[in-house]
C-alpha cells in the first residue's frame, strides 16, 4: 500500500480526530438548508450540552453584536442563523476537539492565528466580492489548516520531523509535507472532510487553498476557492512578514477578484487584527502574542499608503514591501 492513503486511513482512524457525533451529522445535514427551522436545529443542538454552550457562548459574543443574552438554543439559532449555526458547529467539534491535544513541536499559538486570521480574511474578502457567500468562507477559513492538525495528531511520529524542518518557517509547509511524506496538509483535510457532508465549494477550497498548488490542478479553482486562497496568503503574510514575494502573490490573487485591488487590501488590513482577536474570544481559543501579526500588517498598509496617491495610474511598485 502507497504511503499517502495510508496516512489518510491512520489520520481517519485515530482517537484524537473529532470525527462527527450522529447529532452533528444531523445538524450539518439540516443547515445545508437556509430555511430550516431555527427550532428543529435548536433542539438538536439542547440534546449537546457541549454545542449548547458553543453557540450560546457565541450567540451572546461581543462578535455579533446581540445587546441581550440567551440562554435559549433555539433562540440562538434564530439570531445566528443556519450558517452561522453550522460554523459553530464545526467549531465545537473540530477547532476545539484538536485543541485538546498537543504533539511535540506543535506550536498551538500559531497554528490558531493562522487559522483565525484565513477565516476573518476569507469573510472580510467575501463580503465584498461574493456576499452571499461570506459565512461559508468564514467555515473554509477555519477548516483550511485542519490537515495541519489531523496529521499532526494522527501520525505524530511522522509528522515530528516536517514540523521539526519547518522551524523556522522558511519554505512552505505543504511543500515539505509533500517533499516527506507524499502528501500534504490540504490534500489530507479535503479527503476526511469529503464524509463530512459539507458543501462541495467548501471542500473545493480547503484542497485548493495554497495559490502555488493551482498550477497542478486541472482546473482554475472557483472563485470562492480563491478567495479563500486570498485570505491564506494574506494570513501568512501576517505570521511570516510582508516579503515582496507574498505581497506580490496577494496582489495578484486580488487583481483577479477585484478592480480596485489596493484599496480592497486596504479595507482588509483595517482593523483585522482587532477581529481576529475578537473572534478568538468568541470561540475561546487562545492565541497568544499578535504583536508580530499586527506589525506584518502594519508594514503593508504604511507601504499601500505611501504610493496611495499613484495607485489608480501607475502600476504598484512591489519593491516597497521588501523588509
Amino acid at each position: 500500500m502507497s504511503a499517502t492513503p495510508s496516512i489518510i486511513e491512520r489520520i481517519c482512524s485515530s482517537p484524537r480526530i473529532p470525527a462527527p457525533s450522529h447529532v452533528v451529522f444531523k445538524i450539518l445535514e439540516y443547515t445545508k438548508d437556509p430555511e430550516c427551522p431555527a427550532r428543529k436545529v435548536g433542539d438538536l443542538i439542547a440534546s449537546d450540552g457541549g454545542l449548547t454552550a458553543e453557540l450560546l457562548r457565541q450567540a451572546n459574543s461581543a462578535l455579533y453584536g446581540f445587546s441581550t443574552p440567551t440562554s435559549s438554543a433555539q433562540e440562538a439559532c434564530m439570531r445566528l442563523g443556519m450558517t452561522r449555526v453550522r460554523s459553530a458547529v464545526i467549531n465545537q467539534h473540530i477547532v476545539n476537539g484538536l485543541g485538546k491535544a498537543k504533539p511535540q513541536g506543535f506550536d498551538a499559538n500559531r497554528y490558531w492565528q493562522a487559522t483565525l486570521a484565513t477565516s476573518v480574511a476569507a469573510q472580510d474578502l467575501c463580503r465584498r466580492v461574493l456576499p452571499n457567500m461570506a459565512e461559508d468562507a468564514t467555515t473554509a477559513g477555519l477548516l483550511c489548516d485542519i490537515g495541519i492538525g489531523m496529521m499532526a495528531f494522527g501520525i505524530p511520529a511522522e509528522y515530528a520531523p516536517v514540523l521539526a524542518a519547518y522551524s523556522p518557517p522558511t519554505v512552505p509547509l505543504h511543500r515539505i509535507e509533500r517533499r516527506m511524506l507524499q502528501i500534504n496538509h490540504a490534500e489530507v483535510a479535503s479527503a476526511v472532510l469529503a464524509d463530512w457532508r459539507l458543501d462541495a465549494h467548501i471542500l473545493d477550497a480547503v484542497k485548493h487553498h495554497h495559490y502555488d498548488m493551482w498550477e497542478l490542478a486541472p482546473a482554475k479553482p472557483e472563485k470562492f476557492a480563491r478567495v479563500v486562497a486570498a485570505a491564506v496568503t494574506l494570513s501568512e503574510i501576517a505570521l511570516n512578514g510582508s516579503e515582496m514575494d507574498q505581497v506580490a502573490a496577494l496582489f495578484a490573487q486580488i487583481d483577479a477578484l477585484s478592480s480596485d485591488a489596493d484599496a480592497l487590501v486596504g479595507k482588509l488590513l483595517d482593523g483585522l487584527v482587532a477581529r481576529i482577536q475578537a473572534t478568538a474570544d468568541a470561540f475561546a481559543v487562545e492565541l497568544g502574542s499578535v504583536a508580530d501579526m499586527q506589525s506584518n500588517f502594519e508594514n503593508v498598509a504604511r507601504s499601500a499608503l505611501e504610493i496611495g496617491v499613484s495607485i489608480s495610474s501607475t502600476p504598484m511598485d512591489r519593491s516597497r514591501f521588501e523588509r
